[in-house]
């Protein structure tokens, strides 16, 4: 399972809340609730970008670039709906519904639009199901044959929130499969050998374990791209007003910013509310610079969370509002974020031919 989902679960086997830029605060949420609240957010989404694709590109497999042995738009979407059955078993303690197959494949008699969209809604209807044996405690649970926990650390929570990543990082590679066949998105978050031990490990210390893996893996796809690619569009589809790869990241890190911001209770520059970045910020290494120095703003204010503050509400999501996110939530926000780009920045590298370096491995 190429995810960066160890780094999830020690953050959520604390049972704190999660992403949600539009979610009310509340004094308590169950875990069950959290995964479900993400689950239906995400569900959306990929079968929105599921349907907007005609069933005589589903076959459409990436060639202009260095895309040899890449998924189908098809197999994408049969990947996901595989892990969330094989995931959502691993919760369950129960074997994966249906034919997973090898490799994360999904059902090979799963072959038509019609049958693909029907396999992918009855796997998260199964994640559901999953969510719904999540427990508020940290008990491990025998760790599922395609996650890289190590025995004894995986979670039900924990492995759910793998999950959840895992999607969204296959949703930000599927935007671009569309925008490669001239459709519009209908919308238009390096795994170490171990893991910590989910008990007694700290807010700010499982957070801290997931923004250095996140910037791991978003820093080196920026720094895979040369200098003179920076100003890359996609042209080959519909990629009419998308940003080029130097405002991918210059976005990706604005909101960085604006989440470290939010999480200390401030505003952030305007340039990071509207999550553009300095114009001044051009060259390759100002702007790998100024993607550093957002992760380094995350690890700073996530440092400040607590188990005590964790769940405040700390700023208003909107000024005309008096919706509120708490600080967890701000740091997910920011997290979750970066793998939806990340998985765009990723294609973006293989139309140049160049194999991002998580594929190297």
């Amino acid at each position: 399972m190429k995810t960066k989902s160890l780094i999830v679960v020690v953050l959520f086997a604390l049972g704190v809340g999660c992403s949600g830029r539009t979610a009310n605060a509340e004094t308590h949420r169950t875990n069950t609730q959290i995964i479900n609240f993400i689950l239906d957010i995400e569900e959306k989404q990929v079968l929105d970008v599921a349907e907007a694709m005609p069933q005589e590109k589903y076959g459409f497999m990436p060639t202009a670039g260095d895309f040899n042995g890449v998924r189908s738009f098809a197999d994408q979407l049969k990947h996901i709906a595989a892990d969330n059955c094989l995931l959502g078993a691993g919760i369950l303690g129960e074997k994966a519904p249906g034919n997973t197959e090898p490799g994360e494949k999904g059902s090979s008699a799963v072959q038509t639009k019609p049958e693909i969209i029907a396999y992918l809604k009855d796997s998260f209807a199964y994640m559901h199901r999953a969510a719904a044996a999540i427990d508020d405690e940290k008990r491990p649970i025998p760790t599922p044959g395609i996650s890289p926990w190590p025995e004894g650390t995986a979670t039900r929570l924990g492995v759910a929130i793998e999950d959840c990543v895992h999607s969204w990082d296959h949703y930000g590679q599927l935007v671009e499969y569309l925008r490669m066949n001239g459709i519009v998105p209908p919308a238009g978050p390096a795994t170490r050998d171990t893991a910590p031990d989910p008990s007694g490990i700290t807010i700010s210390q499982a957070l801290d374990y997931w923004i250095s893996n996140t910037e791991k893996e978003v820093v080196s796809a920026a720094d895979a791209m040369p200098e003179e690619k920076y100003s890359f569009t996609p042209t080959a589809g519909e990629f009419i007003g998308v940003r080029t790869f130097a405002q991918q990241v210059k976005h990706l890190a604005a909101n960085n910013y604006r989440m470290a911001s939010r999480i200390l209770g401030k505003s952030a520059t305007p340039d990071q509310e509207t999550e553009t970045g300095p114009d001044a910020v051009r060259s390759k290494a100002e702007i790998m610079a100024y993607l550093r120095g957002s992760f380094t703003a995350l690890h700073h204010s996530t440092a400040t969370i607590t188990s005590e503050n964790a769940l405040a509400p700390v700023f208003a999501a909107r000024v005309d509002t008096a919706r509120q996110n708490t600080r967890v939530q701000f740091a997910v926000d920011a997290l979750t974020h970066s793998y939806d780009h990340y998985g765009q920045m990723v294609e973006y590298l293989r139309m140049n031919d160049i194999v991002p370096p998580a594929s190297r491995r």
